[in-house]
C-alpha cells in the first residue's frame, strides 16, 4: 500500500558555500530519505514528526552525496529526439508524463494524474502536442510573468507584452519597445527555471547588456540565479528539443 504524501514545502540549504534547492515532502513514514532526480532535483521525504532542522542536518550530513550524485546526473549523454509512442515519457513543467494514445476522434489532449492522454490519428501526435503545449505556455507564461513582474517591483518599467517562440540558441529575448519573448521548450521546465528567464529579461529593462549593474538586478531580486542557470543548462542536456520543422 502507497504511503500517503500529505504536504510539501520548499526550502534552500547551504553545503560548501553552494545553496541548493531543495523540496521537503512530509508523509506517515518511519524513516528519513533523500532522492535526487535526473535533472538535478532534491526531494526530502521526512516524518510528519520531523522539524525542519532535524530534517535540514539530515541533508547536510549527505551534502557531499547529494552533489556527487548530481554531477553524474548532468553527465550523462544527451537525451534522444523525442518519441510519440505509446508509453513515452512527454516532459511538462519539471514532471514526464507517460504518453496514451486512442485512435479515435474527436481531436484532443488531456492531462490526466501522470498520463498524458492524446486522441488522434498517428501521424497527427506531434502537431498536437505542440498546439497543447503552447495553449499552456500562454497561459503558464502569462502568469508567471505577471507575478515575477510585481514581486520585482519596477515602477518605471510597464507591464510588457508576452511573445512565445521557439527558439534554437536563446531562452529568452526583450526588446526596446516592451515586450518579453519566451521560448517555447520552457514549457517543459519547472517554475522556478521560467521565473529565472523571465526575471533575466525583466533585468535588462533596466540594463540592456550584461554588464555588473545589470548582474546587481539579478542579485537583489534573484539570489540564487546561479544556481537556476546551472540548473536549467544541466536539465537542457536530458529533455529533447521540439523536432525541427521542414
Amino acid at each position: 500500500m502507497a504511503v500517503k504524501q500529505l504536504f510539501i514545502e520548499t526550502g534552500v540549504f547551504e553545503f560548501e558555500g553552494e545553496r541548493l534547492p531543495y523540496r521537503l515532502s512530509y508523509s506517515r513514514r518511519r524513516t528519513l530519505a533523500i532522492h535526487v532526480f535526473a535533472d538535478g532535483r532534491i526531494e526530502l521525504r521526512v516524518p510528519l514528526g520531523c522539524t525542519r532542522a532535524q530534517a535540514e542536518a539530515f541533508l547536510r550530513a549527505r551534502g557531499a552525496w547529494v552533489r556527487r550524485t548530481q554531477r553524474e546526473l548532468s553527465q550523462r549523454p544527451p537525451p534522444p529526439l523525442p518519441e510519440y509512442a505509446e508509453g513515452s515519457l512527454q516532459p511538462y513543467l519539471g514532471r514526464h508524463y507517460a504518453l496514451r494514445l486512442e485512435r479515435r476522434r474527436p481531436e484532443r489532449v488531456d492531462l490526466r494524474g501522470d498520463l498524458l492522454w492524446v486522441r488522434s490519428e498517428a501521424e497527427r501526435v506531434e502537431p498536437l502536442l505542440r498546439r497543447w503545449y503552447r495553449r499552456c505556455a500562454g497561459v503558464v507564461f502569462q502568469a508567471r510573468l505577471r507575478a515575477c513582474y510585481e514581486q520585482a517591483a519596477l515602477p518605471d518599467v510597464p507591464f510588457p507584452e508576452l511573445g512565445i517562440r521557439v527558439m534554437r540558441s536563446r531562452w529568452g529575448s526583450c526588446s526596446s519597445r516592451g515586450r518579453v519573448n519566451l521560448n517555447l521548450e520552457l514549457i517543459k521546465y519547472p517554475i522556478e527555471l521560467i521565473d529565472y528567464v523571465i526575471v533575466h529579461e525583466l533585468c535588462h529593462f533596466l540594463e540592456f547588456n550584461h554588464s555588473p549593474r545589470f548582474y546587481a538586478h539579478m542579485e537583489r531580486l534573484m539570489p540564487d540565479w546561479p544556481q537556476r542557470r546551472r540548473r536549467l543548462n544541466e536539465l537542457s542536456k536530458e529533455i529533447a528539443p521540439f523536432p525541427a520543422r521542414s
